[in-house]
């Protein structure tokens, strides 16, 4: 059975609103089978125009998931808006686990104006 955890840091700041944001997201992925690698919850641009993206990132295999580095692309109806390499030791999933996690894409890697429509992350 899939795990939701917490990285140290979130756990300590989370909202208590979007904590529940993110255990009902999480339930209803894992309810529907789908297999997702990186389950959506929100895209954002910050004040220096950086591209952020929250999403879940789920291991369901039943080893130990290591993603640094990791090179991801975010997409927007099957169209590339930025790609970027990824790189942090906290990115280190056990087995069944699932992780609520933020990438930034810096704002130089933005190959397209997003929409936050039907967006979606890829290895």
């Amino acid at each position: 059975m899939q795990r939701l955890i917490f990285e140290q840091a979130w756990a300590k700041t989370i909202d208590p609103n979007d904590r529940r944001t993110i255990e009902q997201v999480f339930a209803e992925a894992n309810a529907s089978e789908t297999n997702q690698s990186f389950v959506p919850l929100q895209q954002a641009r910050n004040h220096r125009g950086d591209l952020l993206i929250m999403v879940i990132i789920q291991n369901y295999t039943s080893e130990q998931w290591t993603l640094d580095p990791i090179t991801l692309t975010y997409y927007e109806n099957e169209n590339c808006v930025a790609t970027h390499t990824f790189s942090d030791p906290r990115l280190i999933l056990d087995a069944k686990c699932s992780m609520p996690w933020t990438f930034i894409f810096p704002k130089t890697v933005i190959q397209q104006e997003p929409s936050f429509i039907n967006g979606y992350l890829k290895e």
